[in-house]
């Protein structure tokens, strides 16, 4: 259980590309195509039960260049575009865009997702007194003390 709560998070299935109906959502800034990448973010957190700040992705889709905004947009709904390094910095800047309540229970699911059984109330109580949403932004291996309030609430061998 290293670093990557985002890799837990993204196990949601929560990328950079979804559907292209038009619901209404826009992007903060002045790049149609930054403005598509906001709504399908938004539209492809809903498809996976997931309700984003549409307010927060678009401010970090309006970072996108516009080479990396066609590029996210090309690759299409699951796809794997290739962007720029700062491209892949916002990807990890849209967990901002989740509540704590949000990136515990996808940490919940990639537990589960993973094989292991888990007591999530436990879990939910011992994480608490944490920042998870700036534990998931963070690049550093989750803190030991994170860990351990995961481990004793993990069931079984």
């Amino acid at each position: 259980m290293k670093k990557s709560m985002a890799a837990a998070i993204l196990i949601a299935g929560l990328a950079f590309a979804a559907c292209s109906d038009d619901d209404g959502v826009s992007g903060g800034g002045n790049s149609d195509a930054a403005k598509e990448v906001a709504k399908q973010l938004v539209d492809e957190a809903k498809a996976n039960g997931v309700l984003l700040d549409e307010t927060c992705v678009a401010g970090i889709a309006d970072s996108l260049s516009d080479e990396d905004a066609a590029a996210i947009l090309a690759a299409g709904p699951g796809g794997k575009p290739e962007v720029s390094s700062e491209g892949q910095d916002l990807a990890v800047g849209i967990l901002a865009c989740f509540g704590d309540d949000q990136l515990v229970d996808q940490l919940i699911q990639g537990i589960v997702d993973s094989g292991d059984q888990v007591d999530e109330d436990c879990v939910r109580k011992n994480l608490e007194e944490f920042d998870i949403g700036e534990l998931a932004r963070s690049d550093a291996d989750l803190p030991t003390e994170v860990v351990a309030a995961i481990e004793v609430c993990l069931i079984g061998p």
